[in-house]
């Protein structure tokens, strides 16, 4: 007669709850789902209860696509940001350039061009 033992698990198995509680349980839940369908049926009859309805769905459809409308604009300011700092680091870095090329041009040391100086062989093995 071998014992199996738990190896991976330290908790002990799940206990089933009381037959009282189950039934408190039960009879609570039967209480919610009949006073949410009393609910319900206490709602406008029909037509009223239809119109309600389309109203919502059209207030709903409304307000998307007055999200829609925010984030189309938002997406624009954004564009146009992203514009505006690429131009002006395309601004930044032209002066820097120019600043560096007029630099090397009126520097009293200026290096000799690669076309006058002359041509070295390399050694081949």
């Amino acid at each position: 007669m071998s014992k199996t033992r738990r190896v991976f698990t330290d908790r002990q198995p799940r206990r089933q709850p009381s037959i009282g509680r189950q039934f408190v349980e039960g009879v609570l839940l039967l209480a919610l789902g009949s006073a949410a369908l009393a609910f319900l049926s206490w709602l406008p009859q029909k037509d009223e209860g239809l119109l309600v309805v389309s109203e919502a769905i059209a207030d709903l459809i409304g307000g998307i696509g007055q999200l829609l409308e925010g984030l189309l604009g938002l997406a624009a300011v954004i564009v146009v940001a992203l514009l505006l700092v690429g131009a002006l680091l395309a601004l930044i870095s032209g002066l820097i350039r120019l600043f560096r090329s007029l630099k090397r041009t009126f520097s009293p040391r200026a290096p000799k061009s690669v076309a006058s100086m002359p041509h070295r062989r390399r050694n081949r093995r």
